[in-house]
């Protein structure tokens, strides 16, 4: 355990290291949402008007939308197989605790953050679940934490982008001296009396960090890590099942256990990390809690982060965008304040010729609009003065090179820190190639801060995972979240008989669980349901009305139809899915359902004995026919092969007939060619 004076050592250790880093990212954090005109450009310009042209603030929405409409998903795979859904309900109790309003502004405050000025973090905290008498059940929820680059303090030992080998970090948060005094009444019951500076400093430490200030009074929520020894023991239960407990569990109940029937068959010591959350200010530490789990549970989110030369440094976006921005609103303000000072050409005059009138001339307002102008023609001693101005002064022109120049610098904050997308993005002609062109282009702008966020969810994941084993470690009923945003009431530890044993198991079990924790990148379920619904409708509209798979089909695309006037179709959808076997029936009713349709659907025994028959008269028939056919096969195929022989035999004739007849004209032949020869 800490005591203050290490504690307070630790914390100025963390932040003197990187507070250069620190107080760069505090002024890109004001020069976004506050103000661009800083001290130095006020002292150094004689502007009149000085506006500020925001195209950083554009940029940043447009990649904080883009990271909000692909949110991360973080799965748990359980690192051995069973039969047991951990993961399932890892999953399920998760999403639960990510839908908290707390946990989403946790969530978009940090990616907000860590887009702007390069670090933003959320806390995990346990709470009980409310605040009634007898509450014993906790759950897991987030907490902000509001300008991270001047409230958190890590080990300045730790190197891992999300902090994983940390031994401690400091969490400040300001109070007024009031706020203070009754915050310390809360938590002790003490009044703490007059606070005053010798409250929060001691004579023999000097400490870096200002505690105190007659304003602002700094409480720290300081969460250290270290190794504890702790002996565990594995009991053999009544039903011979091994259960294992540490010593802090089983404290004062232990003999209670054996006498009860449980056998100790193992003993062993090991080492953890153990977890302690202190509250503190520079005077006193109000509050020391072992919290649950083996990890800080403290998450920070970067942007682009690098380590030169030993010290952390990150940025956002408005780092490099911070100079040709201020070049643009100087610009863009030059030429208004321009345009102010001179707004139309004006006529000279001599002091003689309106003497007497200048109330005509003067520009005060309106009720000097007169319907003329008058003015001398002669001087006191009557000399001529000539007729209307003696000269014109021009109108103040724009110098060519500053309207050539504000192009240039939009482009330059645009290089920087927006996607700069094309200004024909929402034309309706860009095909489609375009399109994905333009995407891709927005996805490359923000792919550091998506994977940056990705491995922060990831951390968020291990932590919850750690602590999950602890809060959730008796059986409750919980609310499960589906992918799909419905919900599903289970019992953790829920004890049921093994068939096959005999055996008492338990089911639904976190507390023995441990888990791989995966997250990737990917669109929201409402986008992937409209996809769905796209592919549903290009596939309906492909098959021929009478075809099966039609119908599934419609039933899958009425399930995902949007709307509050729709529940009773996609109630109706569900319930044919899950008749058609398509769908697996979740709740109790739609299992019940399921099996009396199937028995409702199961034939009448006579009915399957007249069917059976009917079958066996039609096999009988199709025998005879088959064997008719098969003899009228026979038939002709001898037919055939007589009439085969009969016109083999007519050709061995016809070639026979042609032999003799050649044979005698040979004959002849050699008869003739003898008498000639004589």
């Amino acid at each position: 355990m800490l005591d203050l004076d290490k504690l307070k050592k630790l914390h100025d250790k963390a932040y003197e290291k990187g507070q250069v880093t620190r107080d760069k990212s505090s002024d890109d954090l004001m020069f976004y949402w506050v103000t661009q005109w800083d001290d130095t450009l006020l002292d150094t310009t004689q502007l009149q008007y000085r506006g500020e042209f925001n195209i950083l603030r554009k940029a940043g929405r447009q990649i904080m939308s883009n990271i909000h409409a692909n949110p991360v998903q973080v799965d748990f795979e359980p690192e051995t197989e069973d039969d047991d859904d951990g993961g399932d309900i890892a999953d399920g109790l998760y999403r639960s605790s990510c839908r908290v309003n707390t946990s989403k502004e946790a969530f978009d405050n940090a990616v907000n953050e860590a887009i702007v000025c390069g670090v933003g973090a959320w806390e995990l905290i346990n709470e009980y679940k409310s605040n009634n008498i007898g509450e014993q059940e906790q759950v897991i929820v987030r907490t902000p934490i509001y300008e991270a680059c001047n409230t958190v303090f890590w080990d300045p030992n730790a190197k891992r982008l999300d902090k994983s080998d940390a031994n401690y970090v400091s969490i400040l948060t300001p109070y007024s001296p009031d706020a203070y005094r009754e915050m310390v009444e809360e938590m002790t019951g003490e009044d703490p009396g007059i606070i005053s500076g010798s409250d929060f400093s001691s004579p023999n430490q000097s400490y870096v960090y200002p505690w105190w200030s007659s304003e602002v009074i700094y409480v720290t929520r300081f969460y250290h890590r270290k190794k504890v020894k702790v002996k565990s023991y594995t009991f053999k239960d009544l039903f011979g099942n091994e259960v294992v407990y540490s010593a802090d569990q089983v404290e004062g109940i232990f003999d209670t256990l054996v006498d009860g029937g449980y056998e100790v068959i193992d003993e062993r010591d090991y080492e953890k990390y153990e977890v302690t959350r202190y509250i503190a200010s520079g005077s006193d530490i109000l509050e020391e809690t072992v919290v649950p789990g083996t990890q800080i549970p403290v998450v920070p989110d970067y942007g682009e982060r690098a380590f030169v030369e030993g010290e952390e440094v990150y940025e956002g976006i408005t780092r490099l965008a911070k100079d040709p921005q201020r070049l643009r609103n100087f610009q863009m303000s030059y030429l208004m304040d321009a345009v102010a000072r001179s707004p139309r050409p004006k006529p000279i005059f001599t002091q003689e010729q309106l003497q007497g009138f200048e109330y005509m001339y003067d520009e005060g307002g309106s009720e000097n609009n007169y319907p003329y102008l008058l003015q001398n023609r002669k001087t006191p001693q009557g000399e001529d003065l000539p007729i209307g101005p003696i000269a014109q002064m021009p109108e103040q022109t724009v110098p060519l090179a500053l309207t050539q120049s504000i192009a240039l610098t939009r482009e330059a904050v645009e290089d920087v820190a927006n996607p700069g997308l094309p200004q024909n993005i929402a034309d309706p002609d860009m095909s489609g190639k375009a399109v994905l062109a333009v995407q891709e282009r927005m996805d490359m702008q923000s792919f550091i801060f998506q994977s940056n966020y990705k491995h922060a969810a990831r951390r968020d994941g291990e932590i919850w995972a750690s602590m999950a084993r602890e809060v959730y470690d008796t059986p409750r009923k919980v609310m499960l979240t589906l992918p799909d945003g419905t919900r599903k009431e289970v019992m953790l530890m829920e004890e049921v008989m093994d068939p096959e044993t005999g055996t008492i198991v338990v089911l639904k079990d976190l507390t023995n669980k441990a888990f791989d924790v995966y997250a990737d990148v990917g669109p929201s379920y409402n986008s992937q349901k409209q996809q769905t619904r796209e592919e549903l409708k290009g596939l309906i509209a492909g098959l021929a009305p009478g075809d099966p798979m039609r119908n599934i089909l419609m039933m899958k695309y009425m399930e995902l139809m949007d709307g509050a006037n729709f529940d009773d179709v996609r109630d109706y959808a569900r319930k044919e899915l899950i008749m058609m076997g398509v769908k697996e029936p979740d709740t109790d009713e739609e299992k019940a359902a399921l099996q009396q349709a199937q028995e409702s659907q199961k034939p009448d025994p006579n009915e399957m004995i007249g069917r059976a028959e009917m079958i066996k008269a039609q096999a009988d028939l199709m025998d005879k026919e088959t064997d008719k056919f098969n003899a009228e096969t026979t038939r002709v195929k001898a037919v055939a092969e007589i009439k085969g022989i009969e016109a083999r035999a007519a050709k061995d004739r016809a070639d026979a007939e042609a032999q003799e007849i050649e044979n005698d004209a040979v004959e002849s032949g050699i008869a003739e060619l003898i008498q000639v020869n004589g």
